[in-house]
Protein backbone atom coordinates (compact mmCIF):
# COMPACT_ATOMS: atom_id res chain seq x y z
CA UNK A 1 0.00 0.00 0.00
CA UNK A 2 1.55 3.35 -0.98
CA UNK A 3 2.61 5.54 1.88
CA UNK A 4 2.97 9.41 0.07
CA UNK A 5 -0.26 9.86 0.21
CA UNK A 6 -0.57 9.73 3.98
CA UNK A 7 2.79 11.24 4.67
CA UNK A 8 2.69 14.16 2.24
CA UNK A 9 -0.29 15.95 4.90
CA UNK A 10 2.16 14.96 7.78
CA UNK A 11 5.68 16.44 5.80
CA UNK A 12 3.01 19.85 4.83
CA UNK A 13 2.07 19.92 8.74
CA UNK A 14 5.65 19.75 9.69
CA UNK A 15 7.07 22.15 7.19
CA UNK A 16 4.09 24.88 7.91
CA UNK A 17 4.83 24.18 11.65
CA UNK A 18 8.83 24.76 11.36
CA UNK A 19 8.24 28.29 9.24
CA UNK A 20 6.11 29.65 12.18
CA UNK A 21 8.47 28.35 14.72
CA UNK A 22 11.16 30.15 12.56
CA UNK A 23 8.96 33.77 12.25
CA UNK A 24 8.22 33.30 15.56
CA UNK A 25 12.05 32.71 16.79
CA UNK A 26 14.45 33.68 14.32
CA UNK A 27 16.92 31.82 16.74
CA UNK A 28 15.66 28.76 15.45
CA UNK A 29 16.16 29.02 11.66
CA UNK A 30 19.84 28.48 12.14
CA UNK A 31 21.19 25.18 12.76
CA UNK A 32 24.06 26.41 14.44
CA UNK A 33 22.51 28.74 16.63
CA UNK A 34 19.30 25.84 17.11
CA UNK A 35 21.78 23.35 18.67
CA UNK A 36 23.47 26.24 20.73
CA UNK A 37 19.95 26.66 22.20
CA UNK A 38 19.40 22.75 22.97
CA UNK A 39 22.71 22.95 24.68
CA UNK A 40 21.35 26.00 26.68
CA UNK A 41 18.47 24.31 27.70
CA UNK A 42 19.92 21.26 28.69
CA UNK A 43 22.68 22.57 31.04
CA UNK A 44 19.73 24.91 32.69
CA UNK A 45 18.02 21.71 33.28
CA UNK A 46 20.96 19.28 34.46
CA UNK A 47 21.62 22.00 37.09
CA UNK A 48 17.77 22.16 37.68
CA UNK A 49 17.86 17.97 38.01
CA UNK A 50 20.42 17.55 40.55
CA UNK A 51 19.45 20.35 43.32
CA UNK A 52 15.16 19.98 42.28
CA UNK A 53 16.33 15.72 43.67
CA UNK A 54 18.30 16.87 46.41
CA UNK A 55 15.88 19.16 47.94
CA UNK A 56 12.61 16.95 46.97
CA UNK A 57 14.31 13.52 48.78
CA UNK A 58 16.67 15.27 51.44
CA UNK A 59 13.48 16.04 54.47
CA UNK A 60 16.90 16.80 56.69
CA UNK A 61 18.21 19.37 54.31
CA UNK A 62 14.92 21.40 54.36
CA UNK A 63 14.85 21.15 58.23
CA UNK A 64 18.20 22.51 58.59
CA UNK A 65 17.64 25.63 56.37
CA UNK A 66 14.98 26.56 58.41
CA UNK A 67 17.66 26.22 61.66
CA UNK A 68 20.22 27.52 59.47
CA UNK A 69 19.04 29.83 56.31
CA UNK A 70 22.47 31.21 55.83
CA UNK A 71 23.75 28.01 54.77
CA UNK A 72 21.57 27.21 52.15
CA UNK A 73 20.92 31.04 50.89
CA UNK A 74 24.92 31.00 50.25
CA UNK A 75 24.09 27.64 47.81
CA UNK A 76 21.46 28.91 46.11
CA UNK A 77 23.10 32.05 45.65
CA UNK A 78 26.10 30.08 44.19
CA UNK A 79 23.88 27.94 42.15
CA UNK A 80 22.08 31.30 40.82
CA UNK A 81 25.41 33.32 40.14
CA UNK A 82 27.09 30.41 38.22
CA UNK A 83 24.02 30.17 35.41
CA UNK A 84 24.02 34.24 35.67
CA UNK A 85 27.83 33.60 34.90
CA UNK A 86 27.30 30.98 32.43
CA UNK A 87 24.82 33.06 30.40
CA UNK A 88 27.25 36.09 30.80
CA UNK A 89 30.27 34.83 29.14
CA UNK A 90 27.62 32.61 26.62
CA UNK A 91 26.93 36.58 25.64
CA UNK A 92 29.86 38.11 25.78
CA UNK A 93 32.51 38.84 22.16
CA UNK A 94 35.89 37.19 22.33
CA UNK A 95 37.30 39.57 20.91
CA UNK A 96 36.80 39.67 16.77
CA UNK A 97 39.96 40.87 14.56
CA UNK A 98 36.88 42.94 12.56
CA UNK A 99 35.34 44.62 15.39
CA UNK A 100 38.92 45.85 16.45
CA UNK A 101 39.74 46.91 12.55
CA UNK A 102 36.85 49.26 11.76
CA UNK A 103 37.53 50.80 15.53
CA UNK A 104 41.36 51.85 14.88
CA UNK A 105 40.60 52.61 11.31
CA UNK A 106 37.74 54.95 12.96
CA UNK A 107 39.91 56.31 15.46
CA UNK A 108 42.89 56.58 12.91
CA UNK A 109 40.59 59.10 11.05
CA UNK A 110 39.45 61.05 13.77
CA UNK A 111 42.68 61.37 15.24
CA UNK A 112 44.46 62.73 11.58
CA UNK A 113 41.49 65.06 11.46
CA UNK A 114 42.50 66.28 14.80
CA UNK A 115 44.19 70.12 15.33
CA UNK A 116 45.78 69.29 18.48
CA UNK A 117 48.11 66.97 20.13
CA UNK A 118 46.92 63.92 22.30
CA UNK A 119 47.25 60.53 22.93
CA UNK A 120 43.64 58.15 22.69
CA UNK A 121 43.52 54.40 22.65
CA UNK A 122 41.46 53.18 20.08
CA UNK A 123 40.05 49.84 20.90
CA UNK A 124 37.07 47.84 19.82
CA UNK A 125 33.68 47.74 21.58
CA UNK A 126 34.35 44.44 23.25
CA UNK A 127 37.58 46.30 24.56
CA UNK A 128 39.70 43.61 22.66
CA UNK A 129 42.47 45.56 20.80
CA UNK A 130 44.12 49.09 22.31
CA UNK A 131 46.25 50.71 20.27
CA UNK A 132 47.40 54.17 21.50
CA UNK A 133 47.62 56.38 18.66
CA UNK A 134 49.81 59.61 18.90
CA UNK A 135 48.90 63.09 17.25
CA UNK A 136 51.64 65.64 16.77
CA UNK A 137 50.35 69.71 16.61
CA UNK A 138 50.78 69.45 12.75
CA UNK A 139 47.86 67.28 13.43
CA UNK A 140 49.50 64.49 11.69
CA UNK A 141 49.03 61.25 12.65
CA UNK A 142 52.62 59.97 14.10
CA UNK A 143 52.46 56.48 12.17
CA UNK A 144 51.58 58.95 8.82
CA UNK A 145 49.26 57.59 6.63
CA UNK A 146 49.70 54.04 8.29
CA UNK A 147 46.43 51.73 7.95
CA UNK A 148 45.43 48.50 10.17
CA UNK A 149 47.77 46.01 7.74
CA UNK A 150 51.44 48.53 8.45
CA UNK A 151 50.09 48.41 12.30
CA UNK A 152 49.83 45.04 12.45
CA UNK A 153 52.99 44.51 10.53
CA UNK A 154 54.73 46.57 13.45
CA UNK A 155 54.00 43.28 15.41
CA UNK A 156 56.00 40.99 13.45
CA UNK A 157 59.49 40.16 12.48
CA UNK A 158 60.74 42.09 9.85
CA UNK A 159 60.50 40.80 6.50
CA UNK A 160 57.29 38.73 7.23
CA UNK A 161 54.78 38.87 4.05
CA UNK A 162 51.74 40.20 4.23
CA UNK A 163 50.13 36.78 2.68
CA UNK A 164 51.31 34.59 5.73
CA UNK A 165 49.23 37.11 8.24
CA UNK A 166 45.77 37.60 6.57
CA UNK A 167 43.42 35.29 6.93
CA UNK A 168 42.22 33.53 3.54
CA UNK A 169 38.61 33.73 4.92
CA UNK A 170 38.01 36.90 6.47
CA UNK A 171 40.93 38.54 3.85
CA UNK A 172 41.67 40.95 6.71
CA UNK A 173 44.80 41.07 8.21
CA UNK A 174 45.68 38.66 11.93
CA UNK A 175 47.54 40.63 14.63
CA UNK A 176 49.77 38.07 16.66
CA UNK A 177 47.60 35.46 18.70
CA UNK A 178 44.86 35.79 16.51
CA UNK A 179 42.77 32.92 14.56
CA UNK A 180 40.25 32.09 12.16
CA UNK A 181 37.00 30.21 13.88
CA UNK A 182 35.24 28.14 11.42
CA UNK A 183 32.33 27.64 13.62
CA UNK A 184 32.21 31.35 14.26
CA UNK A 185 33.26 32.23 10.56
CA UNK A 186 35.10 35.06 12.12
CA UNK A 187 38.68 36.06 13.07
CA UNK A 188 39.22 35.97 17.02
CA UNK A 189 41.71 38.17 18.74
CA UNK A 190 43.97 35.42 21.22
CA UNK A 191 42.08 32.79 19.51
CA UNK A 192 41.43 29.82 22.47
CA UNK A 193 39.37 27.78 21.57
CA UNK A 194 35.45 27.73 20.17
CA UNK A 195 33.57 26.20 23.47
CA UNK A 196 30.43 24.19 22.04
CA UNK A 197 28.43 24.59 25.50
CA UNK A 198 28.38 28.38 25.76
CA UNK A 199 28.26 28.65 21.75
CA UNK A 200 30.36 30.90 21.20
CA UNK A 201 34.78 31.46 21.30
CA UNK A 202 36.70 31.72 24.23
CA UNK A 203 39.16 34.69 23.70
CA UNK A 204 41.08 37.63 25.12
CA UNK A 205 37.42 39.44 25.20
CA UNK A 206 35.75 36.75 27.35
CA UNK A 207 38.66 34.62 28.49
CA UNK A 208 38.65 35.94 32.32
CA UNK A 209 34.81 35.19 31.90
CA UNK A 210 35.28 31.71 31.03
CA UNK A 211 37.79 31.42 33.77
CA UNK A 212 35.43 32.54 36.48
CA UNK A 213 32.72 30.72 35.08
CA UNK A 214 34.75 27.41 35.64
CA UNK A 215 35.70 28.23 38.88
CA UNK A 216 31.79 28.76 40.16
CA UNK A 217 30.80 25.53 38.39
CA UNK A 218 33.70 23.30 40.06
CA UNK A 219 32.55 24.99 43.34
CA UNK A 220 28.97 24.21 42.85
CA UNK A 221 29.77 20.65 41.60
CA UNK A 222 31.75 20.06 44.92
CA UNK A 223 29.19 21.50 47.37
CA UNK A 224 26.67 19.79 45.65
CA UNK A 225 28.58 16.83 46.07
CA UNK A 226 29.14 17.20 50.04
CA UNK A 227 25.02 17.47 50.13
CA UNK A 228 24.49 14.14 48.22
CA UNK A 229 27.26 12.21 50.45
CA UNK A 230 25.94 14.04 53.81
CA UNK A 231 22.19 12.16 52.57
CA UNK A 232 23.45 8.92 51.83
CA UNK A 233 24.90 9.03 55.52
CA UNK A 234 21.99 10.03 56.93
CA UNK A 235 19.14 8.44 54.66
CA UNK A 236 20.73 5.14 53.59
CA UNK A 237 18.46 2.80 55.31
CA UNK A 238 15.10 4.84 53.50
CA UNK A 239 13.57 3.88 49.97
CA UNK A 240 15.87 1.83 48.11
CA UNK A 241 15.03 3.81 44.13
CA UNK A 242 15.99 6.89 46.35
CA UNK A 243 19.51 5.89 47.66
CA UNK A 244 19.83 4.43 44.15
CA UNK A 245 18.89 7.38 41.91
CA UNK A 246 21.02 9.51 44.54
CA UNK A 247 24.16 7.14 44.30
CA UNK A 248 23.92 7.40 40.02
CA UNK A 249 23.45 11.06 40.20
CA UNK A 250 27.04 11.22 42.92
CA UNK A 251 28.52 9.24 40.80
CA UNK A 252 28.00 11.77 37.73
CA UNK A 253 29.12 14.90 39.74
CA UNK A 254 32.33 13.23 40.63
CA UNK A 255 33.42 12.64 37.70
CA UNK A 256 31.77 16.16 36.45
CA UNK A 257 33.82 16.90 39.44
CA UNK A 258 37.13 16.07 37.92
CA UNK A 259 36.72 17.02 34.56
CA UNK A 260 35.87 20.44 36.29
CA UNK A 261 39.01 20.57 38.41
CA UNK A 262 41.10 19.78 35.52
CA UNK A 263 39.65 22.28 33.28
CA UNK A 264 40.21 24.65 35.94
CA UNK A 265 43.48 23.69 36.80
CA UNK A 266 44.61 23.80 33.13
CA UNK A 267 43.51 27.22 31.85
CA UNK A 268 44.80 28.47 34.90
CA UNK A 269 48.22 27.14 34.07
CA UNK A 270 47.62 28.80 30.59
CA UNK A 271 46.70 32.62 32.60
CA UNK A 272 49.60 32.08 34.48
CA UNK A 273 52.03 31.69 31.80
CA UNK A 274 50.07 34.07 29.22
CA UNK A 275 49.09 31.33 26.82
CA UNK A 276 45.93 30.13 24.93
CA UNK A 277 44.56 26.47 24.26
CA UNK A 278 45.59 26.57 20.64
CA UNK A 279 48.67 27.95 20.89
CA UNK A 280 49.63 25.12 23.76
CA UNK A 281 48.58 22.36 21.51
CA UNK A 282 49.37 23.66 17.94
CA UNK A 283 52.53 25.68 19.08
CA UNK A 284 54.79 23.84 16.09
CA UNK A 285 52.60 24.86 13.51
CA UNK A 286 52.51 28.58 14.85
CA UNK A 287 55.19 30.31 12.51
CA UNK A 288 55.79 33.45 15.39
CA UNK A 289 56.13 30.37 17.92
CA UNK A 290 58.57 28.27 16.21
CA UNK A 291 61.51 29.98 16.84
CA UNK A 292 61.07 29.98 20.50
CA UNK A 293 60.83 25.93 20.09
Amino acid sequence: MPTDGVCAPIAELRDRALDRCSRWFPCLADPARRSSLVLKVALVALHLVYAGILFSFDEDLIENTRRQPWYIALYLLLFVAALIQYFVTAGSSPGYVLDAMKAYNEANSLFIRSPTASKHPASSKNGSLTVTVDINQSGRNSLGSSSWSKMVMEFYPLGTSIRTMTCSYCNIEQPPRAKHCHDCDKCVLQFDHHCVWLGTCIGQGNHCRFWWYIFEETALCLWTGILYITYLKTSISGAWWKDLIMILLLISLVVLFIFLLLLLLFHSYLVLTNQTTYELVRRRRIPYLRSSL
